[in-house]
């Protein structure tokens, strides 16, 4: 990992932050309507549609296991275990996130499909060959030794299984601006170019079914966080990111300035 990662995902009295904005918004968090939390559970570009999309693109069954590398608060384990009937696994290195994550699993009803586990991504806590559909969305940034990274999701996938990733990359015109989302400063970030990818994808065991690049997509997405939550919505991503309209503002600058790509990838472990 780069950096102090926990440091920058940590806030100290998040799940009372969110059992707050969960009231404040009308719900009732002992019969919690799953979708409620879409607005904050969701840490990436695109938020739930990007989630929809991957799971698509991947073609997730309830017969695949699934392991989410860098599962944040569990938004994306909780959606998949829910609309596709799959198990779920997810690991993150920050205990704060895991803890909020497997409280919210709890009140919306899926702890038999959904687990929640504090762990290293470069050294997954999980036997070769466990999963069916290794997924990761938005984490590699953090993530300094990618190869180990590919590496380790190829081992925990069974031959023929497969890696689904929506991640950010960078672009050609360097360096980023910071703050961003993942990191204040670049001791805590750790972006691959695109050619760097895809080559250590091959190198780990992989070959790529599905490529696509969806950065001019961005820069909508990225100018609503720099315009803040909307009013009245107590459920965001501004409970997870610390002054979200200077790090919005900073990804719509760095996608419009050539500086960063957006990719979605689903690659077969061979």
């Amino acid at each position: 990992m780069t950096g102090n990662v926990e440091a920058n995902y940590t806030r100290g009295g998040l799940q009372q932050s969110v059992l707050d904005a969960i009231l404040a918004d009308g719900y009732d968090p002992d019969a919690l309507d799953p979708e409620a939390l879409a607005p904050a559970e969701e840490f990436h570009t695109f938020g739930r549609s990007a989630t929809v999309a991957l799971a698509e693109a991947a073609s997730i069954t309830a017969d695949d296991r699934v392991i989410d590398v860098g599962s944040g608060l569990g938004g994306p384990a909780r959606y998949l275990a829910r609309t596709h009937y799959c198990h779920v696994v997810g690991v993150d290195i920050t205990q704060e996130l895991c803890d909020v994550a497997a409280d919210l699993t709890r009140r919306v009803g899926l702890t038999d499909r959904v687990e929640i586990h504090q762990g290293n991504a470069l050294a997954l806590p999980f036997p070769d060959g466990s999963f069916d559909v290794a997924w990761t969305q938005h984490a590699s940034m953090n993530i300094a030794d990618k190869g180990g990274l590919y590496t380790e999701m190829r081992r925990v996938l069974r031959t023929g299984g497969r890696l689904a990733f929506f991640d950010l990359l960078s672009g050609p015109e360097q360096p980023i601006h910071f703050p961003v989302p993942w990191a204040q400063d670049p001791t805590s970030s750790a972006l691959a170019t695109v050619e760097e990818t895809r080559d250590l994808l091959a190198d780990t065991g992989f070959e790529i079914r599905l490529w696509e690049d969806l950065t001019a997509e961005a820069v909508a997405f990225y100018a609503s966080l720099a315009d803040g939550p909307p009013p009245n919505r107590h459920l965001g991503l501004h409970l997870l990111i610390r002054d979200l309209p200077t790090k919005g503002a900073n990804l719509k600058r760095n996608v419009e300035e050539n500086r960063l790509r957006l990719i979605r990838c689903i690659a077969d472990a061979i």
